[in-house]
């Protein structure tokens, strides 16, 4: 039915890049996947794909049956109905495609488990035959790459991505993993150029638009984040806690929680820091959020 190059994308208000127009449960939510393992996830996603595509052509067939009929009898008014109608079912499963792979982004942002996100994607990739999904599985594997701690595997992905329009959306969503992959290298020089093409790359989506408005905040954001730990200010502590307040899935909010617990723990609030980075709310989460966890809770150890 539809590609997955036709897909919506990127960011979100978030320290980890989401998707343009994909609207996550509000919470601390878990994805229609939770509780499966990678095989039953893929299992899952197919068949969801396929019961798609098997409604959709049914209606198609119906569809043209009438179309035929109605051409036969010479009722054109109702052929034309039926052409509108062919035209509206196709768009529709189009968009329950679109949908259907946006939801699977929740088994990041919600479930926190890139093992299985990368499984489907794996699966997706061997499936697309022509290549038209290529950059986008592409970006998202780099994501998982990123998350899974292979930062550099992420930036060597990524020089794989290409499109013909310089404006597509997905550039976006490919530099927002840029920007963090080079964050993670240590690479600060390249996370500012990253930032400067992200906050230029912005200004493709229109003002006063639900895209615009959340760029501008990921841009906001990854301000903060490009700083090293040790320098952030008080300002940068209180808009973590207010992505912490705003977040918009499981993942966002752990995300913030724990760059604060650094904060905290790098600005003399040992107490604050193990209560945040203790808090067992913070479960489920990334490699690279375990990490970090493990990183502040040891340098409570040493300043204890």
């Amino acid at each position: 039915m539809t590609a997955m190059s036709n897909l919506p994308t990127p960011p979100a208000p978030a320290p980890e890049p989401n998707r343009i127009d994909n609207v996550s449960p509000s919470g601390d939510g878990r994805s229609s996947y939770w509780g499966l393992d990678a095989q039953e996830t893929v299992a899952t996603y197919v068949k969801r794909v396929r019961a798609i595509k098997a409604q959709s052509i049914a209606l198609i067939l119906a569809n043209l049956v009438a179309m035929i009929w109605f051409v036969e009898e010479g009722h054109f008014a109702l052929y034309l109905v039926c052409f509108v109608l062919l035209l509206a079912i196709v768009l529709i499963a189009r968009v329950r495609m679109g949908t259907l792979f946006l939801k699977l982004g929740e088994v990041v942002s919600q479930d926190c488990d890139p093992a299985r996100y990368r499984a489907v994607l794996d699966v997706l990739s061997a499936r697309d035959r022509f290549g038209r999904s290529a950059n986008t599985i592409a970006i998202e594997l780099a994501y998982c790459d990123y998350l899974e701690l292979d930062s550099a595997g992420a930036l060597r992905r990524l020089e794989s991505v290409t499109f013909k329009r310089k404006d597509n959306v997905r550039w976006f969503r490919a530099l927002q993993i840029e920007f963090l992959s080079r964050i993670d290298v240590g690479d600060l020089e390249g996370a500012r150029d990253a930032l400067a093409r992200l906050s230029t790359f912005r200004k493709n989506f229109r003002e006063g638009s639900r895209n615009r408005a959340s760029a501008d905040l990921q841009v906001a954001d990854y301000a903060v984040l490009v700083r090293p730990p040790a320098e952030r200010d008080a300002a940068d502590a209180a808009r973590m806690r207010e992505r912490m307040a705003l977040a918009d899935c499981h993942q966002q909010r752990a995300n913030w929680q724990l760059y604060l617990a650094e904060y905290e723990l790098l600005h003399g609030s040992a107490d604050q820091a193990a209560r945040l980075a203790g808090d067992p709310t913070l479960e489920p989460l990334t490699p690279r959020m375990e990490r970090l966890r493990a990183e502040v809770l040891s340098g409570l150890e040493v300043s204890g």
